[in-house]
């Protein structure tokens, strides 16, 4: 059986999809281009996997906004069984409201209501060469963290969850520290939530902190310490693999 990716890129996304990295025959990835959209669910429904990597909301740029039938496409898609991968990174959501069509509409799917507007940083003993790349070894038991020793988590920002029963699969230290982009200020945030994930009716849906581990030229990208393996498990958890 082959799976079928979508990859949104309508919404001026910084990150790509590696299609690359999966190694095989079993995926079949397909693009929403930027002057294509809106997303609709027709379009959706023919996909197993929804992949938005991190969104760059800016008030001159209105392709960046979801509007509400794209909302209800998406919701429709993974309520149906669909599976969402949404990736997000320094400056998060940028503070953009859910009225103008922020990335946290989406947050019934989700379950994260807030992409916090900055970027991680940890102590000495919790990153990898600079405070901005992330080190996780301590990770949550789920069939997305098997065989996995160590994530690296490249230009990261926090979650915000809802009330609900979301499944947070790594957070930070109670050391790690959060800079604001708003005015630079640095503060000790303590152990927040990098990863979640959430099932919405009878779908899926994975939310990272970080894109750039997703990057093939990229250091500390999916290189680096089990990220591959990690990147593999998500998909296959998304298409009900495992």
């Amino acid at each position: 059986m082959s799976y079928r990716i979508i990859v949104d890129l309508s919404h001026s996304e910084k990150v790509e999809f590696p299609e690359f990295s999966l190694g095989d025959d079993l995926y079949e990835i397909d693009y929403i281009d930027k002057n294509e959209g809106p997303i609709d669910f027709e379009t959706l429904e023919d996909y197993d996997v929804l992949f938005i990597g991190n969104i760059y909301h800016s008030e001159d740029k209105k392709t960046s906004n979801f509007t509400p039938d794209e909302l209800k496409a998406i919701k429709k898609f993974v309520g149906e069984g669909g599976g969402l991968f949404l990736s997000s990174g320094v400056g998060g959501d940028r503070d953009f409201s859910m009225k103008n069509g922020s990335i946290r509409v989406l947050y019934r799917v989700t379950g994260v209501k807030r992409f916090w507007n900055g970027v991680l940083l940890e102590s000495s003993s919790n990153f990898r060469v600079k405070k901005h790349n992330l080190l996780f070894t301590d990770l949550h038991t789920h069939p997305i963290t098997k065989g996995i020793k160590e994530v690296i988590l490249p230009n990261c920002t926090f979650l915000g969850i809802t009330e609900e029963d979301i499944d947070d699969l790594m957070l930070t230290s109670e050391k790690a520290e959060f800079k604001y982009n708003v005015d630079d200020s640095v503060d000790q945030i303590g152990t927040v939530p990098v990863c979640v994930i959430n099932g919405f009716y009878n779908g899926r849906a994975f939310t990272i902190g970080s894109s750039d581990f997703l990057l093939e030229d990229n250091h500390f990208g999916l290189d680096a310490g089990d990220n591959l393996k990690f990147f593999q498990n998500i998909i296959k958890w998304l298409c009900f693999e495992i």
